[in-house]
């Protein structure tokens, strides 16, 4: 089974004005992207 992950507007928007002051956070959002689309209850279950 495959999942997608979609951000809702406003946590896009926060997520674009958070990365403007910590350059990594990108890099570590794909990756958590990347993680929950593999294993959806990573860091859950």
């Amino acid at each position: 089974m495959s999942y997608e992950v979609l951000p809702t507007r406003r946590f896009a928007k926060e997520l674009k004005r958070l990365a403007k002051k910590y350059p990594s956070l990108k890099g570590e959002y794909a990756k958590l992207i990347e993680q929950l689309e593999v294993e959806p209850c990573a860091g859950v279950c």
